[in-house]
């Protein structure tokens, strides 16, 4: 278990709010407006070497680990006060890690470098039928020449609108049924390939979202990530990353909002004392910390696993998204209760109930993480159960 930043991840994290607060945190409303990612910002932070923190020096990385990629992250998180664009984050860095541990040369010496460049990633995997279901996708790759066509729609695809790079999960047609999913990954370009107007969401409308479609996409067959077949655990692979994630954010999102509303409750009055003597003020104040405190701690937890490779990292990594999006959500609601009529105006209070509710859905929603712990919990009962000897 990770109990605290080492003095230079503290300072990884002290950077990257700084580096928030100067390209992000100013324009994030005018961006939220025009429900915009604010690709200035995504290109600062790629030119400072956010992208590279994670990735081996040998493929142009620096050969950090993802604990500092982390720290990063909440650096921006803080600064930037602005969800969506850290949802955006996330999408794209569940993809890199995945370039990382499964590519081949293209992935390795095309994708990942522009990846790490300012190119902005999306991982495709829902579709209108199958919702987080992703095991009934039928977008496919026909074989064609020496490669495939990709043919098939995505919907709700975080980063759709914008996106330079693309990890699409779909099927090889002709393989055996069941052993046919895979992923690919695609670069955005002129024919076969079409992206649809961003949809008008309640909250998080820096984070563009929006289908993607295949019209017969010639793709070569070294564009498949991993092996051909073997999509399913690439992609449990790559999306426990992005769950706990939401947890990490989730927690140093919180922050600022309890630093508001500490300072608020302190100076405001009600009855002739400050509304901070109150208790039921002094509940809403502490479901924050608490909040807080079980969603970073759980998320830490999730991270050491999944580095390490421990076979509980599925199931701490849904624990820390159930436990990020429905505490962050939570105490959203109870901050801008704290400020009464002015946190139900249209105001950063209510904004961040929104953005904080649609944590709730994106990523998988706390009824499917409800379901991936409850199956891993069986998964690793039994896990246990073979190893135990019989009795004589």
């Amino acid at each position: 278990m990770k109990l605290g930043w080492t003095l230079a991840q503290r300072a990884m994290a002290d950077h990257y709010e700084q580096l928030a607060r100067e390209h992000v945190a100013p324009r994030s409303e005018w961006h939220y407006t025009r429900e915009q990612l604010d690709r200035q910002a995504w290109q600062a932070m790629a030119d400072d070497g956010l992208w590279r923190i994670p990735v081996p020096e040998y493929l142009g990385g620096h050969g950090l680990s993802w604990w500092d990629f982390c720290a990063a992250l909440e650096g921006i998180t803080r600064g930037s006060k602005d969800l969506g664009f850290c949802l955006s984050l996330i999408a794209h860095a569940g993809f890199l890690r995945s370039l990382v541990l499964f590519g081949g040369r293209y992935h390795l010496e095309v994708a990942l470098p522009k990846m790490m460049s300012g190119a902005v990633g999306s991982t495709a995997l829902t579709e209108m039928s199958g919702g987080s279901d992703v095991a009934k996708c039928a977008l496919t790759a026909y074989p064609h020449g020496d490669g495939y066509k990709l043919v098939g729609t995505k919907t709700h695809i975080t980063n759709a609108p914008v996106a330079d790079m693309f990890w699409v999960l779909g099927r090889i047609n002709g393989l055996p049924a069941k052993r046919d999913i895979s992923v690919f990954v695609v670069e955005r370009r002129d024919g076969g390939i079409k992206t649809g107007e961003h949809e008008h969401m309640f909250g998080n409308r820096t984070s563009p979202t929006g289908p993607i479609s295949f019209f017969g996409l010639p793709i070569g067959a070294d564009q498949v990530l991993g092996q051909p077949g073997n999509g399913l655990s690439t992609t449990y692979a790559t999306i426990a990353l992005d769950r706990l994630l939401y947890g990490v954010i989730g927690a140093a999102y919180l922050e600022s909002l309890l630093e508001d509303a500490m300072t608020f409750t302190a100076q405001r009055e009600a009855f002739g004392h400050p509304i901070a003597d109150y208790q039921y003020v002094q509940r809403r104040v502490t479901n924050v910390k608490l909040a807080i405190e079980s969603t970073r701690w759980v998320s830490y937890a999730a991270l050491g696993s999944l580095v390490d490779g421990r076979e509980d990292a599925a199931l701490l990594s849904s624990t820390a998204k159930l436990i990020g999006s429905e505490g962050l959500a939570g105490a959203a609601l109870d901050v801008m209760q704290i400020f009464g009529h002015a946190g139900y105006e249209q105001s950063r209070h209510s904004r961040n109930v929104q953005d904080a509710l649609g944590t709730l859905i994106a990523g998988g929603t706390s009824d499917i993480q409800r379901k991936n712990i409850f199956t891993q919990l069986v998964k690793l009962r039994k896990t246990v159960s073979a190893g135990v000897p019989k009795a004589a």
